[in-house]
């Protein structure tokens, strides 16, 4: 027996509004790694699928405004009420308590490191033309010395090891590169958007 077309309009607004929720909600845990613009691609596109077939829906009840039932507005509902309901959904209580954050504010870059309570660290360098990257590794702290040991590339900016120093994170390990980089780059605490 073939689903009747509203059927079929309930089960596409369930899969295109749930991807879109999905998308959304995950945002932060997908872009670690996948390219930050490709996935922003990815969401806008859902986003326009999304609008068009709310357009449809309503289309399809000024349409039928004669004989409406309840399944006729269900896609409608569902395409306006589950992105609504996600945006409850806030998937950062599944990751450990940051303890220490700082921030670097470039011209036409970003970055900034969380250090966690499970003694993980995550930096994310962000600049133009869609850069997004994601660096993590373990860390340890003596006294105001934070010891790094990347999973992978070390960053030159920082290195290996650093000193909190007059509010700032100064690179003093042997894989800073502190030539090309004399000054501190990273200061402790948010982002002040500066830049």
């Amino acid at each position: 027996m073939k689903p009747s077309p509203n059927r079929r309009s309930i089960i596409r607004a369930i899969i295109i509004a749930g991807l879109f929720t999905m998308l959304i909600v995950s945002y932060e845990f997908i872009r670690r790694h996948f390219n930050g613009g490709l996935l922003c691609l990815l969401i806008f596109a859902v986003f326009v699928t999304l609008v068009i077939y709310l357009i449809k829906g309503l289309i399809v009840i000024v349409k039928n405004r004669r004989s409406l039932s309840f399944s006729f507005f269900l896609p409608v509902l569902i395409y306006i009420l589950v992105p609504l309901g996600g945006s409850f959904i806030d998937l950062d209580t599944l990751e450990r308590k940051i303890i220490l954050r700082g921030c670097y504010e470039g011209t036409q870059n970003q970055a900034y490191i969380v250090f966690r309570e499970d003694h993980t660290f995550e930096l994310n360098w962000t600049g133009v033309f869609f850069y997004d990257e994601w660096y993590s590794g373990k860390w340890n702290k003596k006294g105001d010395t934070i010891n790094m040991k990347y999973d992978g590339e070390i960053i030159r900016q920082l290195g290996d090891k650093v000193i909190i120093k007059q509010g700032y994170f100064k690179p003093v390990g042997k894989q800073a590169d502190t030539v090309m980089f004399p000054r501190p780059m990273f200061y402790v605490g948010f982002c002040k958007g500066e830049n």
